[in-house]
């Protein structure tokens, strides 16, 4: 018994022995974990910090709403990307931080207007870490142009921004949004962007059905076409979901929580076009991945969408065409006055392109009353109704916008200086240094005075200073800084 004894403690003293090694290796082992887990400390306080960002834009307009998933799917993108590469692990830190930086302002850029994708690039750069030349490069930055020179400084030419947005829409369709996320593309009144979506259908033949939502004859459809979709693993899009906002909210929303990974064809995807509104719920946002889509700044730009807006079954009179093209000139650059607030006009009205289009229909009506009803007739120059187009545009038509008794003089001007009989002359010019109108005014006529345009057209076409462009930046790049401060006290 003795014997047996002595064997069983010989071998818990073995045993004891053993545990004690291991033990000791495990402390080893750890101390290795927690030091490796150092290293990446500081990758991980970078994370932290973003997401805060991210939280915080929301303080600066109500479309900013990222969510968890958001920055989880940024981060998995940016992990899958980094196990390709055989780096040591300072050059891994430094590679993952710089891809992480670099993914956000691309995904994050998209969904910001373009003012708040420099705050958010200042933001960012100072959450990478600035040493004090490029901190007193900011400090001194009074112009957008010297606010985008810091934010390369700090980030290199190549920083995407400016976002990924319409111009990468297939990349983002295929790789960065799956079939549970919607794609929500939002744009200004009038510029309305699904031809981009069903054009790149076409491309990629996908199959793709579209619902108009501005009215409840719609709703069932849409829900029937999601169903289908979904399972088919088609392609959806809902236009204008704007005018339907409480149904988003008590239908949509519930219909898009209950797509699962599992249950939903991978190859499904769901597209929402939408006017920026205050009223898209929170939880669509949140939900979505977001594009905004501004309208293309400029006269041609504006000028384009305006004529492409209009039937070309409209277009069947030189007279009336004439009228028509100086129409779209005072409308851009009403427009194009916007920009340039409060120079341009002292207030920031909400003028449309609805309203050039009511335009139209006015100067139509008119026309045919001085044909005496007759709309195949052809009236002459000289009897157009000048008067009443002139003073309905002034007073009705887009004069109805106006409060500003100094600003009603700039519109009175603009009209009266366009909307006359010299105007179908050879070598009329409707503003300082413009190209003159076009001899004739057939539709390719129009068309083509349009598209020879330069894309970038100075203040003095517009009736304004030389140096409205350097005021109009130096204004915004405050506006900019000032949203910096207040985001930087939060984070």
């Amino acid at each position: 018994d003795d014997d047996r004894v002595v064997a069983g403690m010989e071998t818990l003293m073995k045993e004891g022995a053993h545990v004690e090694e291991q033990i000791s290796k495990s402390a080893n082992i750890m101390v290795e974990v927690q030091h490796a887990i150092s290293k990446f400390e500081p990758l991980s306080d970078s994370c932290r910090k973003l997401f805060v960002l991210l939280e915080a834009m929301r303080e600066i307009h109500f479309l900013y709403e990222f969510s968890a998933r958001t920055f989880m799917n940024v981060l998995n993108s940016v992990l899958k990307e980094a196990r390709k590469n055989d780096e040591n692990d300072d050059e891994r830190l430094g590679s993952l931080t710089k891809s992480i930086f670099s993914e956000v302002a691309a995904r994050v850029g998209r969904g910001l207007l373009s003012e708040d994708k420099l705050v958010f690039s200042v933001l960012l750069a100072k959450l990478s870490g600035v040493d004090n030349a490029a901190t007193e490069q900011l400090e001194n930055a009074k112009t957008i142009e010297e606010i985008t020179a810091f934010i390369e400084t700090v980030f290199g030419a190549s920083f995407p921004w400016q976002g990924h947005g319409l111009t990468s829409l297939k990349t983002v369709t295929d790789e960065e949004i799956d079939a549970t996320t919607p794609l929500m593309l939002c744009s200004a009144p009038g510029h309305d962007v699904s031809g981009r979506v069903e054009a790149m259908a076409r491309e990629t033949k996908h199959e793709l059905a579209s619902v108009a939502m501005g009215s409840a004859e719609g709703f069932p459809t849409a829900e029937k076409y999601i169903a289908s979709a979904s399972k088919r693993g088609t392609w959806v899009m809902l236009k204008n979901c704007h005018l339907c906002t409480d149904w988003l909210k008590d239908t949509l929303v519930k219909k898009l929580q209950t797509l699962g990974t599992g249950t939903t064809h991978s190859d499904f995807r769901i597209f929402i076009t939408s006017e920026i509104n205050p009223k898209l719920p929170t939880s669509l946002l949140h939900l979505s991945d977001v594009i905004i889509a501004e309208a293309p700044s400029g006269l041609k730009a504006t000028l384009s969408r305006f004529f492409y807006s209009i039937s070309r079954e409209r277009f069947t009179d030189q007279v009336r065409n004439r009228l028509y093209l100086i129409l779209g000139w005072v409308h851009a650059v009403i427009q194009e006055r916007l920009r340039y607030v409060p120079a341009g006009w002292t207030e920031k009205y909400e003028f449309t392109e609805a309203d050039a289009i009511h335009a139209l229909d006015v100067i139509d009506s008119l026309v045919e009353g001085a044909a005496k009803g007759n709309k195949q007739q052809h009236v002459s120059p000289d009897k157009v109704p000048w008067d009443a187009i002139r003073s309905t545009l002034c007073k009705g038509v887009f004069g109805g916008r106006i409060t500003s008794p100094q600003d009603q003089v700039v519109l009175d001007n603009l009209v009266e200086s366009i909307f006359i009989v010299n105007c179908f002359d050879v070598g009329f010019k409707v503003g300082d240094g413009v190209p003159c109108l076009p001899e004739s005014t057939s539709m390719k006529d129009c068309f083509d005075w349009v598209e020879a345009l330069p894309s970038y057209t100075p203040p003095t076409w517009i009736g304004l200073d030389g140096e409205a462009e350097a005021v109009r930046s130096e204004m915004i790049a405050r506006s900019v800084m000032k949203k910096v401060d207040n985001i930087g006290i939060k984070i």
